[in-house]
């Protein structure tokens, strides 16, 4: 009998045990009262990893993450890799209404045509930022990491593969997808004597975290990262997209192949694109929006920020960065070889 009751308790106590999504996202990049909401709504918890570097992300899902993990946060250029690798599934169409709030621009993108394997989340530009407290005149230039004479101080580059060889390439002039080898070779140069010059390599909320604390005084930089503390606290901090052109990035969400809450997973998503959440979401992390029902319920700063939103003589200087198919592998070694010396 006692064991019967036992058994009937211990049913019982997992029948009222909250549904679990488990996230693995950028560090720093939704709002607690945005998971606290879907929480509630779906009476379900929200656990939370983070990681800083993408190649750090697909390789937690390669070792087996994807039946881990429900969703997921890559960069664009990441998708079709995640897909053709069988870590990511596709999407069920049907399960997401809120699809119809995107701009049109994000309803079919080159990375995932169709939103075939994923959902946009947010976007922005890769570029430097400093402190003007310090570094007394503005900024417009990679060649403060890559030439000796534009050298103002003590830096970080991003650690991340595609951002740091991308920026690299176009100082040099070429496209941030270049795949000859000779112009790979000449951007691997630029990167070893920039690592000679700088602190190293930090991600993107670690190196923020370095220029407020006064260890650099310029860091290669995510849009949001600087323009959220900006607003929030350190109105001194500055922010640009190179003469030379940069990146312009959009962040997707996915659905790991072996989602243990798939169901959950789909409601999360379409979640994310409801107006009111897309909006809380980039008044959050200072990022743009791909909802296109979200700007009205944006921050004014934010709606009329051209750091956030750019203007079109900046944009026509900004790429997307792409998948290069079989020239990754000569990205992976040049990387390595750059992180070694």
């Amino acid at each position: 009998m006692k064991k019967a009751l036992l058994a009937l308790s211990l049913l019982a106590s997992l029948a009222m045990a909250k549904q679990e999504l488990r996230l693995f996202n950028w560090a720093d990049y939704i709002p607690e009262e945005v998971v606290q909401e879907f929480e509630k709504r779906y009476d379900a918890r929200v656990v939370i990893d983070t990681f800083e570097a993408p190649e750090a992300m697909l390789a937690k899902l390669a070792a087996g993450g994807d039946a881990e993990y429900d969703v997921v946060v890559p960069p664009d250029y990441y998708v079709l890799q995640m897909a053709r690798q069988g870590l990511i599934r596709e999407l069920d169409h049907s399960k997401l209404p809120n699809l119809k709030n995107l701009a049109p621009e994000f309803q079919d993108p080159a990375y995932d045509p169709g939103n075939k394997h994923s959902i946009p989340y947010q976007w922005g530009t890769t570029g430097i930022a400093w402190d003007s407290a310090v570094v007394k005149k503005d900024l417009d230039t990679w060649g403060v990491f890559f030439n000796p004479k534009n050298y103002v101080g003590p830096c970080f580059l991003l650690d991340e593969m595609r951002e740091t060889i991308g920026a690299a390439l176009k100082y040099l002039g070429y496209s941030l997808n270049d795949t000859d080898p000779g112009h790979l070779e000449e951007a691997k140069k630029l990167l070893i004597g920039a690592k000679k010059r700088c602190l190293g390599f930090a991600g993107g909320v670690e190196a923020r975290s370095r220029l407020l604390a006064g260890d650099a005084e310029v860091i290669h930089a995510y849009s949001g990262d600087i323009i959220q503390v900006q607003l929030e606290e350190a109105p001194t901090l500055r922010y640009a997209v190179p003469k030379e052109g940069g990146t312009i990035w959009t962040d997707a969400v996915a659905i790991t192949r072996r989602a243990p809450h798939a169901e959950l997973a789909y409601k999360f998503l379409n979640f994310l694109l409801e107006p009111k959440i897309a909006a809380a979401i980039s008044n959050y992390n200072a990022y743009a929006t791909p909802v296109a029902a979200a700007i009205p319920y944006l921050d004014p700063e934010l709606k009329n920020n051209p750091a956030i939103f750019p203007p079109p003589e900046v944009r026509k200087k900004l790429e997307y960065i792409r998948d290069v198919g079989e020239a990754i592998k000569l990205y992976d070694r040049i990387w390595t070889e750059v992180k070694s010396r």
